[in-house]
C-alpha cells in the first residue's frame, strides 16, 4: 500500500510488480483492496490526505491512458475513485502473468500484480534480472535462507525485506541502483563523495605507438575471459603482489573488503552496505604503469581484466603462473570499438581529457545501462556494485541483537 501509492506512485523506487503466492493471493489481495478504498485523495496540504494528484496533465493523460487500456482487456481488477478536479489518478490494480508484460514504467499509482508457485521462484528471478533494471527490490519473508537466497541473485542496488521500499534515508539506507537503474555510488553512502571529485591526470610516461588492436580480436578475447575462473588463489593475494613487483613496480595491490558493512538505523531495523565485482574490466592503461595499477584494482575487487595496452607483453610474463582471471593482448583498443564491443562491464583509461574524451563519447553512445569511464584506478569503488539490504527485523519476531544486549 505504501510502496505503490504514497506520493501517488511517483517515486522511482515505488513498488510496480507484486508477486503473490498462490496459496496467499485472495487474503492478501482481499486485505489490499479493502485498505484501498480506506485512501483518501486530495489537496496535499491537508492532514487526512493520503495521496495528492500526478504532476501534471500530460502524466495523468498517459496513466489514465494505462489504466483505461487495461480494463479493456479485462486485467484492471481494482481502480478507486478519483476527484474529477485537478491532476488526480485513481490507485489501480493491474493483473498480469509477470514482469515480461510490464512494458514499461507507468510513473503513478498502478500496481501490477501477478500470481506464483513455489516451485516458480527461479524463474521469477531469471526474469526480473533479464528486465536489466535494478534499484529497489522488496521480499515479504521469515525465512532467512530464502531471504539469503534473493539477496545472492537478484541484481539490485536496494533490497528490502518485510518493510516497504521507498524512503531510503541517508547515512542509513544508501540509495542507488545498478544495471539500467544505476552508474555507480550510491547517494548517502561512503563513496559517493568521491564522485564529485576531479582526479590528477598521472604523471607515467605517455606510451609508444602501437599497433591498434582489431574489434574481432577484442571481442574474441572477452568471449574468452568470460569462462575463466578464479583459482586456488585470494583475490588480493601475496601472489598479485609479487607478479607486481616482478616487473619493477613498487605498487602495492589494493586492500578491499566486500563487506558487509553495519550501518546506523532506528531500533528494530537492519542495515547492511555490501559490494559486489562488476564483472569484467577493460584495461586500457597507456602506459605500463597505468595498465598495472588498472589491473589490480580489478583483480582486487574480483573482477575479471582484459588487459589490452602495449606493454601487455611485459605484464603478461609477470602475471604468468597467477591464478587470476586476466587476458593480454598487446596494442591499443580504438575508442570508437568501445560502442560496438560486448561482454565487458567497465572499461579503464587514464589521461589528458583530450585522450579521454573520445573513449567517454563511444561509452555514451552504447545502447542499454549507463556505463562510465573509469579514470582513478584507485577508487575501488567504480569497480563494484553497492547494495544495500535493509531488514525490519521485528517483523521476523524482535531484534536479536537488541535483545542480547538487555538480557531479554
Amino acid at each position: 500500500l505504501a510502496s505503490a501509492f504514497q506520493s501517488a506512485g511517483q517515486r522511482c523506487s515505488a513498488l510496480r510488480m507484486l508477486y503473490v503466492q498462490e496459496d496467499a493471493e485472495e487474503e492478501m489481495l482481499q486485505a489490499l483492496f479493502g485498505a484501498m478504498d480506506e485512501l483518501r485523495l486530495g489537496d496535499p496540504a491537508l492532514l487526512e490526505t493520503d495521496i495528492g494528484p500526478v504532476i501534471d496533465a500530460r502524466a495523468q493523460t498517459d496513466i489514465l491512458a494505462c489504466i483505461e487500456a487495461a480494463e479493456r482487456q479485462g486485467r484492471c481488477v481494482k481502480r478507486c475513485a478519483a476527484p474529477k478536479a485537478g491532476h488526480f489518478v485513481a490507485p489501480s490494480v493491474v493483473r498480469v502473468a509477470g514482469i515480461g508484460e510490464v512494458e514499461g514504467e507507468i510513473f503513478g499509482p498502478v500496481l501490477h500484480v501477478a500470481r506464483f508457485a513455489p516451485e516458480d521462484m527461479e524463474n521469477i528471478i531469471a526474469d526480473i534480472n533479464a528486465r536489466g533494471y535494478g534499484l529497489t527490490f522488496g521480499l515479504h519473508s521469515r525465512i532467512d535462507k530464502q531471504v539469503q537466497h534473493f539477496v545472492d541473485h537478484i541484481r539490485a542496488g536496494n533490497f528490502y525485506v518485510n518493510r516497504n521500499q521507498i524512503g531510503a534515508v541517508v547515512g542509513c539506507q544508501p540509495f542507488g541502483g545498478e544495471g539500467l537503474s544505476g552508474t555507480g555510488p550510491k547517494a548517502g553512502g561512503p563513496n559517493y563523495l568521491r564522485r564529485f571529485c576531479r582526479p590528477a591526470v598521472p604523471a607515467s610516461a605517455a606510451a609508444p605507438p602501437t599497433a591498434t588492436l582489431s574489434r574481432q580480436r577484442l571481442q574474441e578475447a572477452l568471449h574468452r575471459l568470460a569462462q575463466m575462473q578464479w583459482g586456488e588463489d585470494v583475490v588480493a593475494s601475496e601472489a598479485l603482489q609479487q607478479a607486481a613487483r616482478a616487473g619493477g613496480h613498487d605498487l602495492a595491490v589494493p586492500r578491499f573488503d566486500p563487506g558487509p558493512f553495519d550501518l546506523p538505523g532506528p531500533t528494530g531495523e537492519s542495515n547492511r552496505l555490501m559490494l559486489a565485482p562488476r564483472g569484467i574490466v577493460l584495461c586500457l592503461g597507456l602506459s605500463e604503469a597505468d595498465a598495472l595499477a588498472q589491473l589490480l584494482a580489478a583483480l582486487a575487487t574480483g573482477c575479471k581484466a582484459l588487459v589490452a595496452t602495449p606493454a601487455a607483453g611485459r605484464l603478461a610474463d609477470c602475471f604468468d603462473g597467477v591464478q587470476a582471471p586476466a587476458l593480454f593482448l598487446a596494442g591499443s583498443a580504438a575508442a570508437a570499438d568501445l560502442r560496438h564491443l560486448r561482454g565487458f562491464d567497465a572499461a579503464a583509461c587514464c589521461g589528458a581529457d583530450e585522450t579521454l574524451r573520445p573513449f567517454a563519447r563511444a561509452l555514451a553512445a552504447r545502447e542499454g545501462r549507463i556505463m562510465q569511464l573509469v579514470t582513478d584506478a584507485s577508487d575501488l569503488s567504480r569497480f563494484v556494485h553497492e547494495r544495500h539490504l535493509c531488514i525490519d527485523t521485528t517483523a521476523a519476531g524482535g531484534n536479536a541483537s537488541l535483545l542480547a544486549a538487555t538480557g531479554g
